[in-house]
C-alpha cells in the first residue's frame, strides 16, 4: 500500500496544475476586440475618441474581453495610412483587425444634433468581413454617453456568445487538439502511449486498438526489484473523458536482497478497477485484484507459494 504522505502530495500537485489549467483556458477564451476612434461629426473631435475609450472600458469590465492599446490602434493606423477619427470602411476594419490579430473590430460615429448625441456603432468580424452586430443609441447629453456605451456591450454579450464563443472555442480545440488521438474512435485511439506514475514506480502503456492496451511497468524499493507486463482491457470504446472501467491480467517478475536471503521469484494474476480523467492528458486510476506469487531463496533453496491481494493506484500523463 502506498504512504499517505505521497498522495496527498500527488494530489496537491493535481490540484494546482488543473488550477493552473482553469486559469490558462479563462485568459485564451477571451475574445480580443480592437475599437478604432470613432468619427465626430457636428462636435468637438475629442468627443469621438472619449466616446471610443468609455467602449474599451464597458468591455474589459466584462471579463470576457481583451481590448487592444490606444498606443497599438495608432501604430495599426498609421500602416494602413488611415487618420484617427477618420471614416472606416468594413475592409479597412478587416485590414486593422488582421494586423492587430484581432476578432473583432468595432468602428461608429458620434453625431451632435442640438443637444443631443447618436451614438453609432458597428462590429466586424475579422475572419468573414461581416458586421456582427450594429446598434444605433441617442443621448440628450454627453453626459450619458457612458451608459450609453455600456448598453451597448451588454447587448454584444448577450448577442454572441452563440456565434462568437462557439468559433473561439472551434479554433482553441484545433490549437490544443491538433492530433488524431483525441477522438475517440478507433482509428485515433490506437498507438495511444502514456506514462503511468505507480508508487514506488512507473509504466509505459501503449493501445494497439480501440479497446486494449498493454503496459510495461517497474517498481523498485530497498532492496526490491519488480519488472512486468499488464494487458488493459476497457469495455467499448476509449474515451479521454469521465470515469472509465477496465480489467485485465498481468504477470510479474522480481528479485529480492536482504540481511540473511537472496534470490527471485514471479507472480501472475487478475486485476479490475476505475481510470478517472481530469480533462484529456491526466487521469487517475486505481484498480485491485489477486495474483498467485513464487518466491525462491537462493541462499537456503527455499521455495514459498500463495496467493496475494494487491492494490494498485496511479497517476497518468498522456501523449
Amino acid at each position: 500500500m502506498p504512504k499517505h504522505s505521497f498522495f496527498l502530495k500527488m494530489l496537491l500537485f493535481i490540484a494546482f496544475v488543473g488550477f493552473s489549467g482553469n486559469l490558462l483556458a479563462a485568459k485564451e477564451n477571451k475574445i480580443k476586440i480592437a475599437v478604432l476612434d470613432f468619427k465626430t461629426t457636428g462636435g468637438a473631435t475629442d468627443i469621438g475618441e472619449g466616446t471610443a475609450e468609455q467602449l474599451r472600458a464597458a468591455l474589459m469590465e466584462t471579463g470576457k474581453y481583451t481590448v487592444v492599446e490606444h498606443d497599438m490602434l495608432k501604430d495599426a493606423l498609421e500602416e494602413q495610412k488611415l487618420a484617427p477619427g477618420g471614416v472606416v470602411t468594413q475592409t479597412m476594419a478587416v485590414a486593422i483587425g488582421k494586423s492587430l490579430g484581432v476578432k473583432l473590430v468595432a468602428v461608429g460615429s458620434v453625431v451632435k444634433i442640438d443637444n443631443s448625441y447618436t451614438l453609432n456603432v458597428r462590429f466586424v468580424d475579422v475572419a468573414t468581413g461581416e458586421v456582427l452586430f450594429g446598434k444605433r443609441l441617442t443621448a440628450q447629453s454627453s453626459a450619458e454617453i457612458p451608459e450609453l456605451c455600456s448598453q451597448i456591450v451588454e447587448i454584444l454579450v448577450q448577442k454572441e456568445p452563440a456565434q462568437v464563443q462557439e468559433e473561439e472555442q472551434s479554433q482553441l480545440q484545433s490549437v490544443i487538439k491538433p492530433r488524431k488521438t483525441e477522438a475517440p474512435d478507433s482509428e485515433s485511439i490506437k498507438g495511444l502511449i502514456n506514462l503511468g506514475i505507480n508508487y514506488p514506480g512507473a509504466g509505459l502503456r501503449y493501445f494497439f486498438s480501440n479497446s486494449s492496451a498493454l503496459e510495461l511497468r517497474g517498481q523498485s524499493e530497498k532492496d526490491i526489484t519488480i519488472g512486468g507486463v499488464r494487458l488493459y482491457l476497457f469495455p467499448g470504446l476509449f474515451k479521454r473523458s469521465g470515469v472509465i472501467p477496465y480489467w485485465g491480467i498481468e504477470g510479474d517478475y522480481g528479485s529480492f536482497k536482504g540481511e540473511y536471503s537472496k534470490g527471485n521469484g514471479y507472480a501472475g494474476g487478475g486485476f479490475a478497477g476505475l481510470e478517472c480523467f481530469m480533462g484529456k492528458s491526466a487521469s487517475l486510476q486505481a484498480d485491485g485484484g489477486a495474483s498467485y506469487v513464487s518466491l525462491k531463496d537462493k541462499t537456503t533453496a527455499l521455495t514459498q507459494s500463495g496467493t496475494e491481494f494487491t492494490i494498485n493506484f496511479g497517476f497518468n500523463i498522456y501523449f
